[in-house]
């Protein structure tokens, strides 16, 4: 009797446990139902969580211009379009909605998984002598009710992704010459061809090359230079700071430190 008893309970327990591994299944399946969405940050170049924009690097007769925060669904695909709920965190936000930004209303077409969000920025006199910070989330909505916290990079380390993303993205907005976020980057141009960033120095190039719209990193997008020219501005560069220090002495900047370029 006790042995028929001890496999009675043997098989209790594990009809026990089928039916609670069963039951956590059910509710994976239901979690991975909803839809989420996200910003998609293997997207953007660069410095992933942010990005410092300003006009002063743009022509002066620039007043408007656009940023695209690429964004991408979790969960199925839709035969319907859906909103994008891209939200300002007001708390982490110092620009004035309608005056220095308009978040335009973007859907995710239907049957498909990505899209881009335009920001709309605009110059203003205030920014000239202060940058302003906006700060963008996803909220959750009817259409995306899951919340998706944190996404992991693309790229592995022993089979496990490399890092994680936090989920907002910071713009932070003005009218006054700033390093570009992308000047030390991998693969970064400015790195290359110019050296360690000073304000003196970028000042000294965009006044010499007469060019003030570079792209992420010197070289990525539309209106980046192509290496031929990189390699016309680096040998103007040298020529007239040799020019400069024959008649002035060494050019310093605003650290102290002589402006150089490296050795190519």
């Amino acid at each position: 009797m006790k042995t028929i008893f001890h496999i009675h309970k043997i098989q209790f327990l594990s009809i026990f446990l089928l039916l609670i591994m069963a039951s956590c299944k059910k509710e994976e399946l239901r979690y991975e139902d909803k839809a989420g969405i996200y910003i998609d940050k293997e997207k953007i170049v660069g410095v992933k969580d942010s990005t410092s924009y300003s006009f002063a690097e743009k022509a002066g007769t620039l007043m408007l211009d656009t940023i695209y925060i690429p964004v991408k669904i979790s969960g199925n695909m839709s035969p319907v379009d859906r909103t994008v709920p891209l939200k300002v965190d007001e708390s982490l936000t110092t620009a004035l909605a309608g005056t220095h930004y308009q978040i335009l209303e973007t859907k995710i077409k239907a049957n498909e998984i990505t899209g881009r969000v335009p920001i709309l920025l605009k110059r203003t006199a205030d920014l000239k002598a202060k940058q302003v910070r906006l700060y963008l989330k996803i909220a959750t909505s009817a259409e995306f009710p899951l919340e998706i916290v944190n996404t992991k990079t693309n790229s592995t380390f022993s089979g496990e992704p490399a890092g994680t993303y936090v989920p907002g993205y910071l713009i932070k907005l003005s009218d006054q010459l700033l390093k570009p976020d992308t000047w030390d980057a991998t693969g970064s141009w400015f790195k290359l061809f110019f050296g360690t960033y000073s304000a003196t120095k970028y000042r000294y190039i965009i006044d010499m090359t007469g060019r003030i719209v570079w792209g992420p990193r010197a070289r990525d997008g539309a209106e980046a230079p192509t290496l031929e020219q990189m390699y016309i501005y680096y040998a103007k560069l040298v020529s007239a700071l040799y020019e400069y220090e024959k008649i002035n002495g060494p050019m310093i900047d605003e650290t102290g430190n002589q402006v150089t370029f490296p050795k190519l």
